[in-house]
């Protein structure tokens, strides 16, 4: 037996790598069967979303009066297994598997609801969710690709009062899980500790989920080495086994000539040399049940309960041989009612500790804690805190501990920090065409130092090249410790190159190049509002690189007092489905501050998104003003591209003032990831423009302008992809887009309207 250290010191937590373990003995034994019947193992094999026919053949067990003396089981087979350990009912299993939200929990669905406002705000500035980190100098990539945060609180509340029993032989039913140590590759045994990281471990596919670290072991996936986990449930306690196997039809030809393909069944052919190997060692005396699982995978989670039925049947054919392990009516009742045991906890907390954090502020945290010393309280009222402090960029994840006895307990904090260290970067790439022959790209990085101080200041930074290139650096100074109010001194240097249009006709192409700086101060007013208010100064010059010189070279300084306030409830950054968006920007340039041109400019936007299955509507209203100022033309609202009337050109229509109308409405085309919540979506768009003193038709009348779009749209490695196609007033254009925007000239160019 080897001893390995539970994460944060909680715990010893002895962790069997060998097979030599004495048979398991449990206080509901001697209610199962008289001393002559064969004790019997239950192996639940590993396979993701098809474990859900464990639970099948379970009910079966159940109707059949099958008692079982012990359990081993991997990865999917670990979770059904340790709750059948635990005390569950196949029933009880059953409406907890089959009610998870695997959108929620495995893709991280609904967790950018419970991000803070100025997190939002900065990720979309990024433009991109993929994070590198900088640790001394070298580049380092995250240790797991998909949110393990709320798989672990999930798995927690499933087995919440047996996380107290640290042996599992004491358990109701004796209980191993198998991982894999990828120091070694030796399989691993878990025996004691906290049942519900055993599972972790158990479930911890490389890649997508990050390891467990108890020392000297960094945990996986146990498939990857015992699948089957047949000699360790005959180690444990086994005469005979049962064995539920979960079999997915062979390959073809077809489907085995792209990479991809290749690669994924080469990880198919490492799992399936083990579980032969396994299946090998099985006698006349075990049972084995095996479940044709169709087309459904690994992966389809949103196909789980179907996979319940097929389990049930296929427990069914092999009844004849079960009936031999069937013991009386009463006998068996009387068993499982010595086993059956609610996970249901509810304890009043003396004390609230936070442990384990290097550089997060504890008292951070804090604030964001409902649960407080004299609360009563269950595991669902802890896991809310669980859910919201996970939320956070600089966490990733966030486990508790519940100790002591229910009328006095001590709930302690145990988050972990992100593996990326302090220093983020975020890399982004956006690609823009037309028909009109327009070709932009981007490319750049943002990166970020986060909790400088204890107050969670942020040292920000983002370099951008191509159409759109700028500098900029800031500080990000929180005042208080809930980092309610703060302020944000920056610098930045842009160069902008854009087109000007003469009734349709492109006359000339300018260069903008901006320095300059501004100090803002901000008030996160809630997980969804922000207001900020500050001083801009910026020094504008402006030369033709190609065409008419139909605009004034300006070389100015604009300074003065900025004003912006946004809202941001959406369930996604882009594509969202629910919730709502709004923004105000206001400028007040002023000679009085410093400024060489007097002028304002005022914006408003909002964005409601409405889901009925899988139709989305969005309902959009903008507009702009200069609010009767002299605004310059090189600081115009400039109109036209995929935003605004995408018929016409990126940029073409330039005003002093405009409104926006909008419905548009998606529909999901293909289903990408359900998990993930990403689909193909196909839409179209109706919008009603007002233009106002238009720069690009010198002496034309004000206007009201009708027109529309199709597009289609979905994720890629880069970032959103859409093509689309748009008419207006007599006008038509397509367009392709991947990646970070382009921007126009409005409001509407805010990632809370993607």
């Amino acid at each position: 037996m080897t001893t390995a250290k539970l994460p944060h010191g909680l715990m010893a937590s002895l962790l069997t790598a060998t097979l030599a373990l004495p048979p398991a003995t449990s206080a509901a034994d001697q209610a199962a069967a008289p001393a002559h019947r064969p004790r019997v193992g239950l192996v639940l094999a590993g396979g993701g979303a098809k474990g859900g026919a464990h639970i099948g053949a379970l009910k079966v067990l159940e109707e059949m009066h099958v008692p079982i003396d012990c359990i081993a089981g991997t990865s999917i087979g670990a979770l059904v297994g340790a709750g059948y350990a635990s005390g569950q009912p196949a029933a009880d299993i059953q409406k907890f598997v089959t009610g998870i939200d695997w959108a929620s929990v495995m893709g991280g669905v609904g967790r950018r609801k419970l991000e803070p406002v100025e997190q939002k705000r900065l990720d979309l500035e990024a433009g991109s969710k993929v994070e590198l980190g900088l640790i001394d100098g070298k580049v380092v990539t995250p240790i797991g690709l998909a949110d393990a945060s709320s798989v672990d609180d999930l798995l927690r509340g499933y087995v919440a009062k047996s996380r107290t029993v640290t042996d599992f032989d004491k358990l109701p039913i004796p209980f191993r899980a198998v991982a894999t140590d990828m120091m070694t590759g030796d399989m691993v045994v878990l025996d004691r500790g906290d049942i519900a990281i055993a599972m972790r471990a158990s479930m911890a596919i490389p890649g997508a989920f990050s390891p467990v670290v108890l020392d000297p072991y960094i945990l996986s996936d146990g498939g990857m080495v015992r699948n089957i986990p047949i000699d360790v449930a005959r180690n444990t306690c086994a005469d005979i086994v049962i064995v539920v196997n979960l079999v997915e039809p062979p390959p073809t030809r077809e489907k085995l000539v792209q990479a991809q393909q290749l690669l994924s069944r080469s990880m198919d052919v490492m799992f399936e040399v083990n579980e032969k190997a396994q299946l090998a060692t099985l006698t006349d005396r075990d049972i084995l049940i095996n479940v044709p699982m169709g087309d459904i995978t690994t992966g389809d989670f949103d196909r789980l309960p179907e996979t319940i039925p097929l389990g049930e049947a296929a427990a069914r054919k092999v009844e004849d041989r079960l009936k031999a392990l069937s013991v009386p009516e009463d006998q068996y009742l009387a068993w499982r009612n010595s086993i059956t045991t609610s996970q249901a906890v509810e304890a009043r907390v003396a004390d609230v500790k936070v442990e384990g954090l290097d550089f997060v502020n504890p008292e951070y945290l804090r604030t964001m804690m409902e649960v407080k010393p004299g609360d009563t309280v269950n595991v669902d009222k802890i896991s809310q805190d669980a859910r919201h402090m996970a939320a956070l960029d600089e966490l990733d994840s966030v486990a508790y501990q519940l100790d002591g006895p229910p009328e006095n307990s001590t709930l302690t904090w145990l988050p972990e920090e992100i593996s990326l260290g302090k220093s983020v970067l975020r890399p982004t790439l956006g690609l823009f065409a037309d028909g009109g022959g327009d070709f932009m790209f981007l490319a750049g990085v943002q990166h970020v130092r986060r909790w400088v101080n204890s107050l969670g200041a942020q040292w920000r930074n983002q370099l951008q090249i191509g159409d759109e290139s700028l500098i900029t650096t800031s500080f990000y100074q929180p005042f208080d410790v809930g980092q309610h109010t703060f302020v944000e001194p920056s610098a930045f240097g842009e160069r902008i190159v854009e087109d000007l249009y003469n009734k349709g006709d492109r006359i000339a192409t300018y260069e903008f190049v901006d320095f300059g700086g501004r100090v803002e101060l901000g008030w996160n007013a809630s997980r969804y509002a922000q207001l900020r208010a500050g001083y801009l100064y910026d020094q504008r010059k402006t030369r033709i690189d190609t065409g008419f010189a139909a605009l004034p070279a300006v070389d100015a300084d604009d300074a003065g007092l900025t004003f912006n306030a946004r809202y941001d409830s959406r369930d996604t950054a882009s594509f969202s489905t629910t919730g709502l968006a709004a923004a105000v920007r206001y400028e007040h340039m002023d000679d009085s501050l410093g400024s060489d041109r007097n002028w304002d400019r005022l914006e408003v936007a909002t964005r409601k998104a409405i889901s009925i299955g899988k139709y989305v509507t969005w309902l959009s209203l903008a507009g702009g003003t200069d609010l009767d100022t002299d605004l310059p033309e090189d600081r115009l609202f400039s109109l036209g591209g995929p935003r605004v009337l995408p018929a016409f050109q990126h940029d073409e229509l330039r005003v002093h003032q405009y409104w926006v109308g909008e419905s548009s409405f998606l529909r999901q085309l293909k289903v990408l990831s359900p998990i993930k919540n990403q689909a193909i979506y196909g839409g179209l768009g109706l919008q009603a423009v007002g233009l106002y003193d238009r720069l690009d038709t010198p002496g034309d009348d004000d206007e009201v302008m009708y027109g529309g779009y199709f597009f289609i749209a979905g994720p890629t490695a880069l970032g959103t992809f859409t093509l689309g196609a748009g008419f207006a007033d007599g006008e038509a254009n397509v367009w392709l887009s991947i990646g970070k925007p382009i921007s126009s000239g409005t409001i509407l160019d805010d990632g809370l309207f993607r």
